[in-house]
């Protein structure tokens, strides 16, 4: 049904029989992590300047999933959000960073209530 499948893309990030997007599944999010979920453009260096992005905060990533279709690449990452002298990282700053790079179009952070925590690039500005 329709509504188990909007319920599941809210609740884990994954998308199925979508017209627009790939269909994308992640297993379960492991305890402790948190998800974020990106749509970019499908252009060579974006997946590596979304990993750096994360790697620049020192932040582990558990696992994730890149599939494409057409001119949209859309990306699910599980992340442990604990960094390694103990603290953990800001999750505005983080997600802003990854949102404004160049090519992104929207991420997600799936952590929390189901279907806050999102953001877009609209023209180079930053919407929440």
């Amino acid at each position: 049904m329709a509504s188990e499948t909007l319920q599941e893309y809210i609740e884990t990030g994954n998308i199925r029989n979508s017209v627009n997007f790939p269909t994308t599944s992640l297993p379960a999010r492991p305890q402790k992590t948190l998800r974020i979920s990106v749509v970019n453009k499908n252009v060579p260096g974006v997946l590596a300047d979304i990993t750096e992005a994360i790697g620049k905060h020192k932040l582990n990533i558990v696992q994730q999933i890149n599939q494409s279709r057409g001119d949209i690449a859309y990306n699910v990452v599980d992340i442990d959000p604990v960094i390694s002298d103990g603290s953990t990282v800001d999750l505005a700053v983080l997600q802003r960073e990854v949102t404004m790079l160049d090519g992104v179009l929207s991420s997600r952070v799936l952590f929390g209530t189901p279907g806050a925590g999102y953001a877009r690039n609209i023209d180079a500005e930053y919407h929440v």
